[in-house]
């Protein structure tokens, strides 16, 4: 029993890919100033967990295809109108980024 519990610790280790940028974007939104830390593990869970439903719900989309397509998360977040607005507004910066870059 013992032995199975270490290997599910192993599976579920965590990284923490976001605990340097979520104490600053939670004190943006009215949190305290020194976040605390099993706060920012709570929604370091919560964010992790968010971006790897959409990621398997675009990979469902994208059915027999080998690559996921920005379509195929613009029609996952279809019923999102503030993401899919995000979403469009960031594509349209990246575009002018680009046409930016290639005038220099």
């Amino acid at each position: 029993m013992e032995g199975q519990v270490e290997v599910a610790k192993k599976q579920f280790q965590r990284h923490k890919l976001f605990s340097r940028e979520l104490p600053t974007l939670m004190y943006g939104f009215g949190d305290s100033s020194p976040s605390r830390p099993d706060s920012v593990d709570v929604l370091e869970d919560i964010l992790i967990d968010y971006i790897n439903s959409t990621c398997l719900q675009a990979a469902k989309v994208a059915g027999r295809r080998t690559k996921v397509t920005v379509d195929d998360f613009k029609f996952v977040l279809r019923k999102d109108p503030k993401k899919l607005a995000r979403v469009e507004e960031l594509i349209a910066m990246n575009k002018e980024i680009e046409t930016a870059r290639t005038l220099f």
